[in-house]
């Protein structure tokens, strides 16, 4: 049975928070932040942009003797520290899911250096390394994958390309608690020993040792494929929410632009997600989706996010500091409000400025809007590099389906440093406003703000003035009323 380490706290601060309420929430389904975690680890860790990124989620069912030399002692701190083991485990058996990418650099960073990428995916909650570019930053949502697990344990490990170095490890979130050894820590590590002069660990390490955590937990990507680079997580008895549709219904209701721009490829089981595929896959598990105009008509949706890739738009200048009503006399947004009213898709394109530093640069987002069909409701959805921002929306999208796709990265990154902990909407926090500050924005929120407007803003430009009609436009249909008949004149008195 290989070792594992739960390491005594020592005057080391405790925190065992794990912010799992922001992942696991009513509006937003687990599977869903779950899917926007994993996905988004492998996007930003794209090696070659010319290939897309691949991602594997494979369900796996066998006797727990097989993995027990890897999870056994993980159960057994889960007894000590007074923490529920599944029912199955006391029976030998174990299901577990594997995730592997391919196309991806590995988790990279130096192997003794605690504040390195390496180690601050296995040790440092809430500390990133991440400079905005890319879909993540906070550090904290690597905890959806010991939400994921019923027995919060994550096996994982990478080949690396910076350095063609393979290293492993997992981690198991305990409860910090007092024992004869003494004050004990919320996690405990996959490892050989504890290295207190680094405040890390020594892993185990060695070819019998990679090889054999790769049999145990049937890891294909690291057999004999020819994808040299990549990180595999092993999550033993994952929730049963967990399942092969959601996954595919979450990977395109969330990452669709990635899928449909051939940046991003979805293996669930013996299914391929890609631009191939997706239409097929999307009909079969639309019932599956959490969002209602998705489940309801989601070749619609994909449609419009076609013609947003596709279809050259027509730039528009805009200046922040006003909203867009500005451009209603424009020769282009009337076009646009007659093409809408004969049923056409639009696409156009915003453009405006933003600052950062002595720098003042254009950057540009591109909208598709259509006319929403009879009974059904408008699509509302803006992605930021082919991830979807869910929460930012219009209140009132009245009958215009809009997708709104930000890929510009210097406008990209800006709003990375607005979103939240789980990605999902953009803030104006105090956190927010001095990270903008840290990276030299200027003014700080005006083009978050603007962004944030847009969904409903941008109806209001594509929706014609409403006049109030002329006093007789119902004449030829109603008979109004003569005020002066039935009324006698008075007869004059003669005097």
């Amino acid at each position: 049975m290989w070792k594992w380490i739960w390491p005594r706290v020592g005057s080391t601060p405790i925190s065992q928070n794990t912010d799992s309420e922001m992942f696991d929430r009513t509006d937003y389904p687990y599977t869903e932040t779950f899917v926007r975690e994993a996905i988004q680890n492998t996007l930003d860790a794209r090696l070659d942009p010319a290939r897309p990124a691949v991602i594997s989620f494979k369900f796996h069912r066998g006797s727990a003797a097989a993995v027990r030399d890897f999870v056994g002692e993980a159960i057994d701190l889960r007894r000590q520290a007074a923490l529920r083991v599944p029912s199955e485990w006391d029976r030998g058996e174990i299901d577990w899911l594997c995730i592997e990418d391919f196309n991806t650099k590995g988790l990279d960073g130096d192997l003794g250096d605690r504040l390195g990428n390496f180690w601050n995916y296995w040790l440092n909650f809430g500390l990133s390394n991440k400079d905005g570019h890319g879909r993540g930053g906070r550090g904290i949502g690597r905890v959806t994958f010991l939400i994921a697990s019923r027995v919060q344990t994550v096996l994982g490990i990478t080949r690396r390309m910076v350095d063609d170095v393979t290293a492993a490890s997992g981690m198991v979130l305990l409860r910090a608690m007092r024992t004869r050894e003494g004050l004990r820590s919320t996690h405990a590590y996959l490892a050989a020993a504890e290295n207190q002069e680094h405040s890390i660990f020594r892993l185990h390490d060695g070819k019998a040792f990679h090889s054999a955590v790769v049999q145990a937990f049937k890891l294909a990507g690291y057999t004999n494929s020819p994808n040299t680079s990549g990180l595999a997580l092993a999550i033993p008895y994952p929730h049963e929410e967990l399942t092969p549709d959601g996954i595919l219904a979450s990977s395109i209701e969330h990452f669709a632009p990635a899928i449909l721009n051939g940046s991003l490829i979805v293996r669930v089981d013996d299914h391929l997600l890609d631009r191939g595929h997706i239409d097929a896959i999307a009909a079969s598990v639309a019932e599956r989706m959490n969002t209602g105009w998705l489940s309801e008509d989601v070749g619609r949706y994909l449609s419009l996010i076609r013609s947003a890739q596709h279809v050259k738009p027509q730039i528009l200048d805009v200046d922040i500091k006003k909203d867009l009503t500005s451009l209603r006399d424009r020769p282009e947004v009337i076009r646009f409000q007659k093409a809408l009213a004969s049923e056409q898709t639009v696409v156009f394109a915003l453009r405006f400025d933003l600052t950062r530093g002595a720098a003042t640069r254009k950057v540009i987002l591109t909208i598709a809007a259509a006319r929403t069909p009879e009974s059904l409701r408008p699509i509302d959805r803006l992605f930021r590099e082919g991830m979807s921002l869910p929460d930012v929306k219009s209140n009132s999208p009245g009958e215009i389906d809009a997708v709104i796709l930000v890929d510009d990265d210097e406008l990209a990154t800006y709003l990375n440093f607005c979103e939240g902990k789980a990605h999902l909407d953009l803030l104006e926090s105090k956190e927010v406003r001095a990270k903008l500050e840290e990276k030299g924005y200027r003014p700080l929120v005006s083009v978050k703000r603007f962004v944030k407007s847009l969904p409903a803003e941008m109806r209001k430009l594509l929706t014609p003035d409403i006049t109030e009609p002329e006093i007789d436009v119902f004449d030829a249909f109603f008979s109004l009323p003569d005020t002066d008949a039935g009324k006698r004149k008075a007869k004059s008195s003669a005097t």
